[in-house]
């Protein structure tokens, strides 16, 4: 072979070569915490019944290794780099025990959360958040990237700020945002809500305990809300430049005489709940769930 082809061939297995495999276990306690740092590349975790850490994956380019370090109750799982961690490209799948209390650091990296019971604090600049199953407590936020909840219950915060929000199918209470994105809420029962954007439009479709509270707020974005015919609550709109559009009864807005403010405020089914929204220029509508 010539000694031209002979370089060809080794510089397309340079890369491959240069990435490792890891497979790393450690005992941890049912209820530790695990801090878990990957600056690039992907984290997914899942919560399993043993009392066990797993690492399995391949490091980057550049990565000195991983630490997995700490004793049962506190452990700390990193991506340890030479030079530049945000260009070291890893991908981790953990496995820890369910009912662990997790911190996950990113920046150039997706992380994704499954089966988890204990508390959930994950960060990323440029990825998406991805959590499903039952969590205590949830505090996700994106930069660039979308935040999506499944299947969670207790107190969810989730916020991104040029990326979609989406939480479906859950329970408690929420605090949402963004700031150039849809924010949506399918499904589930909540005691309390807040939820804002400011460019992005807002959906609610849910129910809402007799004394649960709802307070949304947008700049330009639009604002929909579906309540089934048996909601108890007392609702208050207000929307400076913004259409207002009543589906559920027959009560209809307010306009001011010197502005183009418009509000609306009414109760049905006896009242109990409290829903109150708030825009700048963006339209409000209430629809009767089918």
């Amino acid at each position: 072979m010539r000694p031209a082809a002979v370089l060809f061939l080794a510089f397309l297995a340079a890369p491959a070569a240069a990435q490792s495999t890891i497979d790393q276990h450690r005992s941890a306690a049912p209820d530790g915490t695990v801090d878990i740092e990957n600056m690039a590349g992907s984290i997914r975790v899942t919560g399993w019944e043993k009392n066990e850490i797993v690492v399995n994956g391949k490091l980057g380019r550049q990565a000195s290794g991983l630490n997995l370090s700490g004793g049962s109750s506190h452990t700390r799982i990193e991506v340890e780099t030479e030079g530049n961690p945000h260009g070291v490209r890893s991908d981790l799948d953990i496995k820890v025990p369910a009912g662990s209390r997790l911190k996950i650091d990113g920046f150039e990296a997706s992380i994704t959360v499954t089966g988890v019971t204990g508390t959930v604090q994950a960060e990323t600049v440029n990825g998406s958040i991805t959590l499903s199953g039952g969590v205590k407590d949830v505090d996700l936020q994106a930069v660039n990237g979308a935040v999506e909840v499944a299947k969670a219950s207790g107190r969810i915060k989730a916020e991104s700020v040029n990326g979609a929000v989406t939480i479906r199918d859950s329970s408690g209470e929420l605090e949402a945002s963004t700031v150039n994105g849809a924010l949506e809420v399918r499904g589930g029962s909540w005691t309390k809500v807040r939820v804002e954007t400011v460019s992005g439009n807002l959906r609610f479709e849910g129910s809402l305990g007799k004394k649960a509270t709802l307070e949304a707020e947008t700049v330009s974005g639009s604002v929909e809300l579906f309540f089934p015919a048996s909601i108890a609550a007392d609702f208050s709109f207000s929307s400076f430049s913004g259409s207002i559009d009543n589906d559920l009864g027959p009560a209809v807005p307010r306009s001011h005489k010197w502005t183009t403010e418009k509000e609306l405020s009414f109760s049905y089914g006896g009242g109990g709940a409290k829903v109150n929204v708030q825009t700048l220029s963006g339209s409000i509508r209430l629809h009767k769930q089918p």
